[in-house]
């Protein structure tokens, strides 16, 4: 039977106690969790005994983990220690206003270079955070805090603990934990800058090639030029989705409205709310069917969270039933159909954001 002990200096350490294991054996994680396992015959207490001696050798492999880990991504010591100043900045004043916000009680704040786990709370509820929570949204970074102080209540994941997580988050557990399961393949958003227009343009290369091969005649009259995307990066309304470190995705996000948008035949956008428009969205091919057209929708979502906006309105081709289809699931209506100024028709959605 499986069980998790709260390590002091570890974290959780799952114990696997099992009749087909010979002798007490610990390993590391490319996650970082730890297992020890050991014999049926064998005490907890001395499995436990054994562990005490090997905690340094944990923490070394931990290290190494996280080493891999920042290469894959590849940063910098420069950019890791941008990085460190800027969470030592940020998140300790985070925690201390969600614990004071919600009622928690932690005991001290440090901050480490690990990409194991984005944050880990002791028995003594010390709370632990990787500098890299600094890659991800505001959302998500007070998501891994709130996470982190609800173990300072239950120090498990009990059925209690996700209860209690869940409200404090306003009943999006599940929702957060697939975003941050996303960021965990290491799947990263930036916004561009003018190196990247290279990349940016071999993107928009092979999505007007897959356009051309599924006869859809969409971006096959040279749309998006270079010059558009260059615009769209000096105006910082680019951004640059990573996949494992490469360039994968492209799109652009405005909240400055859209001229095309103000004539619209069919039944009309759902309300006349301050909103958020998506355009150019472009995935390399390697990328495809990896989901990454969803996570780009679910971060503009939370994008919009951030800028108390809560309407989204974007524009396809007739004949782009993929993106048709996939906007449909994620609760976008069909609102009719607008004209773009080469004089083109493009079909239009909306989509009302609940909180």
């Amino acid at each position: 039977m499986d069980k998790v002990y709260k390590h002091p200096r570890l974290g959780d350490v799952l114990l696997r106690q099992r009749w087909t294991t010979s002798r007490i054996s610990l390993s590391v994680k490319p996650s970082g969790e730890v297992r020890l396992s050991y014999p049926r015959l064998v005490s907890t207490a001395k499995a436990l005994r054994f562990l005490e001696t090997k905690v340094d050798w944990v923490l070394r492999m931990r290290d190494k983990v996280s080493q891999r880990a920042m290469a894959g991504v590849d940063y910098s010591l420069e950019q890791i220690e941008a990085l460190r100043r800027e969470a030592k900045r940020v998140l300790p004043a985070m925690v201390e206003r969600l614990a004071a916000q919600y009622g928690f009680s932690y005991g001290r704040v440090t901050i480490r270079a690990t990409r194991s786990k984005w944050g880990c709370c002791t028995s003594q509820n010390n709370l632990s955070l990787s500098l890299f929570l600094m890659t991800l949204p505001t959302h998500l970074q007070e998501f891994v805090v709130l996470h982190e102080l609800c173990h300072t209540v239950h120090h498990n994941h009990s059925a209690e603990f996700h209860a209690l997580l869940d409200r404090v988050t306003g009943g999006r557990e599940k929702e957060l934990n697939r975003q941050l399961k996303g960021i965990r393949k290491n799947l990263r958003f930036r916004k561009g800058v003018e190196s990247d227009l290279g990349h940016i343009m071999e993107l928009v290369a092979d999505a007007q090639n897959w356009f051309a091969k599924q006869n859809i005649d969409q971006w096959q009259d040279g749309y998006p030029t270079d010059n558009i995307i260059s615009s769209d990066i000096l105006s910082n309304k680019n951004y640059i989705v990573e996949l494992d470190g490469d360039t994968s995705a492209t799109f652009m996000l405005s909240f400055d409205g859209e001229p095309t948008y103000s004539v619209i035949e069919g039944k009309g956008w759902l309300n006349n709310n301050p909103y958020a428009v998506v355009h150019r969205i472009a995935v390399t091919d390697r990328c495809r069917r990896k989901g990454i057209a969803k996570e780009i929708l679910y971060y503009v979502e939370e994008l919009c969270a951030e800028r108390g906006v809560a309407d989204i309105r974007i524009d396809t081709h007739r004949d782009n039933l993929a993106m048709q289809s996939l906007l449909k699931k994620m609760g976008y209506s069909h609102c009719g159909r607008i004209t773009l100024i080469s004089g083109a028709y493009r079909e239009a959605y909306h989509k009302e954001i609940k909180r």
